[in-house]
């Protein structure tokens, strides 16, 4: 009798417990299972997308959603909100079949009565997938977070790391001094673009190599693959919702795809896999089919790319431009002849020609040459153009042989004293050896470049951006001990900054203790 006493007290203390766990995470459900999440209470990471986005499809409030491949990843939600004109949600999934995606569309639709618009990668990499494939390779797929079984959703509010890596951290962080409730934007969330580095260097450092294969086609097999996972994870969602927009693209890969499609046989396959699905697509009214293929200037430029197919995020802000304008758009009656300069391109191209590309040492220097198609702003020169009232303290002007300011001469070190006054604020509010200007980045304007040279000594570069209301919002610093002698091109990335900013770049040593003699050139400084 004690021991079936025993046996039902502790039955009781384990069910109480684990009903206890199972409630904890359901209340505050970090993967927005049940519920949207509590944003006045806990800070929800957005990290797992497999996990978390049918959740965000089901509960939040968006009236347009990004979806793809890790193609879309780069995607910044506030640019296609200003330039559609929309509240939109991104839900990636990195490596996706377009089964997976669509699935997820297909249930946003059905939870979500005020999505109107979607705009959707197709990835040209998955062209020839079956119509069901998914991508049970990236792991244990979350089965129970999409279906409708209550049941095995003990899988979900008993999971360890559910409970305890992330509901009991989440709980914990609430706690910690300065902690504010909110989310991940989807600005940030799954975006990769400031974990790699771009360029030839980086994309094929052995250089591009050239091998002769003969070219197989399209087989009619094949086009049978293609059609059923198009009709049915494609065209089907766009029929079934004519009320909707479905902005769809393939996705522009570098000249080192199609150089590996040219080398493994298949080139000649994909340009007719393009051509057949286009075909496909572009009698459905409600969906605007776009390829951005034929622009060779950014698919041939591997600064733009981080491996053969990955572009980078500033190609993300122009396809929304280009769609939104109806830019390189495919229709019925211009998607062959878009198709032809494709193929006459891609069949013909010199491969090995990109290996004499200059690789540039700031990556986002690619992106302020393409500034003024997104925003149809010249570059501003800032130490001769009028518009820019620019304060030079501690240097002087060398001029070229045109007159035109070339350099900034900046010469000895800062009074600062270390020990009392932060570099930010010193800069900011008492001395600089360089210039200091203010422009308004509402105009237009996302990038500021410039070229730095340490002369001599404890010359170098402090390069501060501050926005109206005096917070640092961008930076650049380089230790003299750093440093060689040579030109070297830096870039500050402003694209999420609004309103007047000022730039302070400052070319001697940051203390009381540097050399008098020291000296460093800024020079090409450039608001893109």
């Amino acid at each position: 009798m004690k021991v079936k006493i025993w046996l039902i007290s502790w039955l009781i203390i384990v069910v109480s417990a684990l009903s206890v766990l199972g409630f904890w995470v359901y209340k505050i459900d970090p993967f927005f299972h049940y519920h949207k999440p509590d944003l006045e209470g806990y800070f929800y990471p957005l990290n797992n997308q497999r996990s978390q986005n049918d959740g965000i499809s089901k509960y939040f409030d968006y009236d347009a959603l990004i979806s793809g491949t890790s193609m879309t990843e780069n995607f910044r939600t506030t640019e296609a909100d200003k330039i559609f004109g929309c509240n939109s949600i991104k839900v990636a999934y990195s490596g996706g079949s377009y089964k997976e995606i669509n699935d997820n569309i297909e249930k946003a639709l059905a939870a979500n009565d005020n999505l109107r618009l979607v705009i959707r990668c197709l990835d040209m990499g998955r062209f020839y997938d079956a119509y069901d494939v998914m991508r049970l390779d990236l792991g244990d797929y979350p089965t129970y977070l999409y279906d409708s079984n209550p049941f095995n959703d003990v899988e979900y509010l008993l999971n360890r790391d559910v409970a305890f890596g992330r509901a009991y951290q989440m709980t914990l962080d609430n706690d910690k001094e300065g902690f504010k409730p909110g989310i991940t934007s989807f600005d940030d969330y799954s975006r990769w673009q400031s974990s790699f580095v771009f360029g030839i260097n980086t994309v094929s450092p052995n250089g591009v190599t050239l091998e002769e294969k003969e070219q197989v086609h399209l087989t009619d097999e094949e086009k049978e693959v293609i059609k059923k996972n198009i009709d049915l994870n494609v065209t089907s969602v766009a029929d079934e919702r004519p009320d909707v927009d479905f902005y769809y693209f393939y996705s522009p890969y570098s000249v080192l795809s199609w150089n590996e499609w040219r080398a493994a046989g298949t080139l000649y396959k994909m340009l007719e896999a393009e051509e057949y699905i286009t075909e496909l697509i572009v009698p459905h009214k409600n969906i605007h089919l776009f390829s951005f293929n034929n622009r060779t200037d950014i698919t041939t430029d591997l600064n733009n790319y981080k491996d053969a197919p990955h572009y980078a995020c500033w190609i993300n802000s122009l396809m929304l431009k280009w769609m939104h304008e109806g830019q390189y758009q495919l229709t019925e009656n211009n998607y062959k002849e878009h198709l032809k300069q494709e193929y006459d391109f891609y069949t013909t191209f010199d491969y090995a020609s990109v290996n004499g590309q200059v690789d540039y040492e700031a990556d986002f220097y690619a992106a302020a040459l393409l500034n003024k198609e997104l925003t149809g702003v010249d570059p501003l020169d800032v130490l001769n153009d009028d518009k820019v009232d620019v304060s030079i303290n501690g240097a002087e002007y060398i001029t070229d042989d045109t007159g035109r300011n070339s350099i900034v001469n900046c010469h000895g070190a800062l009074s600062r004293d270390n020990n009392t006054d932060t570099l930010a604020d010193y800069l900011k509010d008492k001395e600089f050896i360089g210039i200091k200007f203010t422009v308004n980045l509402d105009e237009g304007y996302n990038y500021l470049c410039f070229d730095g040279q340490k002369i001599v000594d404890h010359g170098r570069l402090t390069a501060y951006v501050y926005d109206e209301d005096g917070n640092l919002v961008g930076q650049i610093e380089a230790n003299y001990k750093d440093l060689d002698t040579e030109v070297h091109r830096y870039v500050i990335d402003l694209s999420t900054i609004s309103g007047n900013v000022t730039v302070v770049l400052n070319g001697g040593y940051v203390d009381h203790t540097g050399s008098p003699d020291s000296n460093y050139h800024f020079s090409n400084i450039y608001m893109y």
